[in-house]
């Protein structure tokens, strides 16, 4: 169904870029024709009018082509970023809890360690040398079980520090690939803009169109006609544009999908 929708308007576009190319020509032609001519803007009216609201009707079917895009890679960059930030998340989570679990285990044996340590080193202080000596006799006979703890929560904590610079290099690498992303779409908005200011000259020359018409000045209907259909071609340059950047944003999404883990 999308294959046989997109197929329509690919035909749609294409005859309606053979009506463009073959209603212009004799405008080209009549360039060299009496400027003044009532009859020569008459038909310049005629001719641009057809080539005007067929290039209205490609700009249409492009600019719905650009948006399902930008869709797509807007929900793509959404998903890739989402995709980062679980990157290990299971590994980390497990490192984490065994780290923390190494933590409670030697809880008390480290306070206890610290206290006698603590205990010891006031009773010296007051030269009560029996208790400082009771007092160190207890801790050292902790020290080798409170080495191994210290071992231990050390190897559990290396190991989650290395898991998470693990995990921030792959997300780092995809991240590379994204970088040109923000850019593109500095240069869609700002284009963006400028379509947006000229469609007001557009609008502009056909007020003055309009008016030309209700008047019937063909001359002047011809002059403005032919200023609404020259925005009009830098508005489709322009979506051509955004077009051509939104292709580039969906090669880079495509490259920052293929670094994922």
């Amino acid at each position: 169904m999308n294959l046989n929708k997109g197929l329509c308007r690919w035909t749609l576009k294409f005859l309606l870029t053979l009506v463009l190319l073959t209603a212009v020509m004799p405008v080209v032609g009549m360039s060299t024709a009496r400027a003044d001519g009532w009859e020569e803007a008459l038909l310049t009216v005629d001719t641009l009018h057809d080539s005007f609201s067929a290039l209205e009707s490609l700009i249409k079917l492009e600019k719905l082509d650009t948006q399902t895009l930008r869709k797509q890679n807007n929900d793509r960059l959404k998903a890739i970023q989402t995709k980062i930030k679980n990157i290990d998340k299971g590994k980390l989570e497990q490192f984490k809890a065994s780290y923390d679990q190494a933590l409670k285990k030697h809880a008390p044996s480290l306070e206890q360690y610290k206290t006698l340590t603590k205990q010891a080193a006031a009773a010296r202080k007051t030269k009560d040398a029996k208790k400082a000596a009771l007092l160190d006799l207890k801790r050292n006979n902790l020290k080798p079980a409170v080495d191994a703890a210290k071992l231990d929560i050390a190897n559990r904590k290396s190991a989650l520090t290395t898991a998470k610079k693990q995990a921030a290099a792959k997300a780092k690498e995809i991240r590379t690939s994204l970088a040109s992303i923000q850019p593109l779409k500095k240069q869609i908005a700002a284009e963006n803009k400028l379509i947006n200011r000229t469609n007001k000259n557009k609008s502009a020359a056909e007020k003055l169109y309009r008016a030309a018409i209700k008047k019937g000045n063909a001359v002047m209907a011809a002059a403005q006609m032919t200023i609404m259909y020259a925005e009009l071609g830098k508005v489709n340059q322009s979506q051509k544009k955004i077009h051509a950047w939104e292709k580039q944003i969906e090669g880079y999404l495509k490259a920052a999908e293929s670094k994922l883990p």
